[in-house]
């Protein structure tokens, strides 16, 4: 695949969305503690699955650390991290970004996403190379390193790592519901 260059790159309107999230909402209650669990319980990821995240999708973060500090803040629709978004662009690969609700709206964090095996436990995930060169990520941010399974339709889960050398540090879990609309800029 030839490199594919990104208009999402910097500020621009984007979409945010809507502040009714019953799913997210739900699954923050079930607390970082059930997330592995439910992980891990997914069905394997399919082309298929994997096909159906396109566009920008609504997404929640959930710390890892720092829980009842960052929680509440994190859980507010207005909470600046609000989406990630794919587009399809050959055999099985998307390119993205992460959306923010910064400075009227940008696009950030820029990375490829694939099917392939999970580190954690071996099976198929939607697994996220924010170090890809065709994406251009900067450091840090190449250093993350995401995982994700549909835990119900359209509600998707996983685990997010800060990378080094040596060993994957947890930094928290994230969510995206594909089922919650997302509205014109804020």
């Amino acid at each position: 695949m030839t490199q594919t260059p990104l208009s999402a790159d910097g500020l621009m309107p984007v979409p945010f969305p809507s502040g009714h999230r019953p799913r997210l909402e739900a699954l923050s209650a079930a607390g970082l503690a059930e997330f592995g669990r439910l992980f891990a319980a997914a069905p394997d990821v399919t082309a298929a699955g994997f096909a159906r995240l396109d566009g920008d999708v609504t997404m929640r973060s959930f710390p890892g650390s720092g829980e009842r500090v960052l929680a509440p803040v994190m859980a507010r629709p207005s909470y600046f991290w609000v989406a990630k978004s794919f587009r399809h662009v050959d055999g099985g690969v998307a390119v993205g970004h992460n959306v923010f609700r910064l400075l009227g709206g940008m696009r950030a964090l820029n990375f490829v996403a694939t099917v392939g095996d999970s580190v954690i436990d071996g099976r198929p995930a939607v697994l996220f190379d924010y170090d890809d060169p065709r994406v251009g990520s900067r450091r840090p941010a190449r250093r993350i390193y995401d995982e994700l399974r549909e835990i119900e339709p359209n509600l998707w889960l996983g685990p997010s790592y800060f990378t080094t050398r040596a060993k994957r540090i947890p930094l928290g879990w994230f969510a995206l519901d594909a089922s919650v609309p997302l509205d014109g800029p804020a």
